[in-house]
């Protein structure tokens, strides 16, 4: 989906880090007292409350539109659809967990979903009938990513697969050969195509090569494409494993894109004339590189920007391929009383054709056969094969609901984005402080 910088740049920014943790005693009050696990009996219509994010008037009213034919196929289940501003969605989500009144579906993005699934606020969708019936036509890795100790919280309908997209009128401007669609570029050679990109005046820079702000954690991508790991597992880590040679490799390739002044300062690619990194950042013309996905299909579809914008992998190191993403999926409230209605709405979405419509409006289909078949719906359909290639890579994003951690690892980060520390001394301090950190909420 088309989101804001604050929904992708993950553990780089100490306030966007991770959802605040503040699910108190009331929620598990709320679980227990407002009828989780009942659902009506009544063979009248019944209505079910819905949430999610805006991405715009556009999508958003795609979205409406797609959970419209859903109550045409259930006429005896009515859809009250929310979609709210990014942050204000998280903010009365939280609020309205903890008052045991949330929605009945809830939409969670994969890099949020942590606080509520170690808060056990949602229902546990193993214990639904045709559980396994709906999980087998989903792709594994992205089921996965709605556990969290042995209960299956959420089902995924799309997954996150982020590219690089390009500006094609700067490549050309530039005497740059634009990049191979499929095959990742090893990220020296970029480098070197990118020097050829940055512009000064005046002792100013004047154009980048790329913005990576939404393209982050590219630092945990460099790390595991050095063969490095950063985590003992994504998932609800324990502990970390960065301070090792392929850690501070990987967080040395991360820190020659500012020092090399390949991407705008840290403090400023997240505004300002650079964009926010994303496909608004190329529209500037004055960034050659920045992340786009499936998300942004539509809109350049809509504004007749396929001979401007192009698509590669992320960049490869030694021919390996790492693709960070997560998973947007739907939970049940744990507290709603129309559970058997809500799990009828999960079933849908995440079946083949419907899946195929919510892929029109924004990541890559979870549903297998769905996903097997984009070049047949997926426009415009040149970006496809770069798709299909990224989730080739494809790994999650960390799932930690510890704010703290993320908080001093994005304050680290920043110190090393602006030379502050050595890549070594970067990667002791966030080993250091980040098992502090899980050691204190395991």
């Amino acid at each position: 989906m088309n989101f804001s910088m604050t929904r992708r740049r993950f553990l780089t920014r100490s306030s966007q880090a991770v959802v605040g943790t503040g699910l108190t005693g009331a929620l598990l009050a709320a679980c227990g007292g407002s009828g989780g696990g009942n659902s009506s009996s009544s063979s009248g219509p019944v209505t079910i409350t819905y949430g999610w994010w805006s991405n715009g008037p556009t999508k958003d009213n795609a979205m409406l539109a797609w959970v419209k034919e859903f109550e045409k196929t259930h006429p005896n289940i009515k859809v009250k659809a929310e979609i709210l501003p990014w942050a204000n969605y998280w903010s009365k989500l939280q609020t309205t967990v903890a008052g045991g009144n949330a929605y009945d579906i809830v939409g969670m993005a994969g890099g949020q979903a942590a606080p509520y699934y170690s808060q056990g606020a949602l229902y546990d969708l193993s214990t639904m009938p045709g559980y396994q019936d709906v999980t087998k036509g989903l792709q594994a890795n992205a089921v996965k990513l709605g556990s969290w100790d042995g209960k299956q919280y959420s089902l995924p309908v799309g997954i996150y697969v982020p590219l690089i997209g390009y500006n094609k009128t700067m490549l050309k401007a530039a005497g740059v050969p634009f990049p191979d669609p499929v095959k990742p570029m090893e990220f020296d050679d970029f480098k070197k195509m990118a020097a050829k990109l940055v512009k000064q005046s005046g002792g100013k820079y004047t154009q980048y090569a790329i913005n990576i702000s939404d393209l982050d954690p590219l630092w945990t991508a460099f790390v595991q494409l050095e063969g490095g790991q950063v985590y003992d597992t994504p998932v609800n880590p324990k502990k970390m494993t960065l301070n090792t040679p392929e850690g501070i490799k990987g967080l040395t390739h991360w820190q020659s894109i500012y020092t090399e002044h390949l991407s705008p300062p840290f403090a400023e690619q997240g505004n300002g004339p650079w964009g926010s990194g994303d496909i608004d950042s190329l529209l500037t013309d004055k960034v050659a590189f920045a992340r786009v996905g499936a998300f942004d299909f539509a809109q350049i579809q809509e504004q007749k920007l396929e001979d401007k914008i192009g698509a590669m992998p992320i960049f490869g190191v030694n021919g390996k391929q790492v693709t960070l993403g997560n998973a947007n999926s739907f939970g049940i409230y744990k507290g709603s009383k129309y559970v058997e209605q809500a799990w009828e709405f999960i079933k849908w979405v995440t079946s083949t054709d419907p899946d195929k419509t919510f892929a029109k409006i924004s990541d890559v289909p979870s549903n297998t056969e769905a996903f097997n078949q984009m070049d047949s719906y997926i426009t415009p359909q040149q970006y496809v094969p770069t798709l299909t290639s990224a989730i080739k890579g494809w790994g999650p994003i960390v799932m930690t609901p510890n704010q703290q951690f993320g908080t001093d690892l994005g304050n680290i980060l920043t110190d090393l984005a602006n030379g502050k520390l050595t890549p070594a001394q970067a990667a002791k301090q966030m080993e250091d402080k980040g098992n502090a950190d899980l050691a204190a909420s395991s």
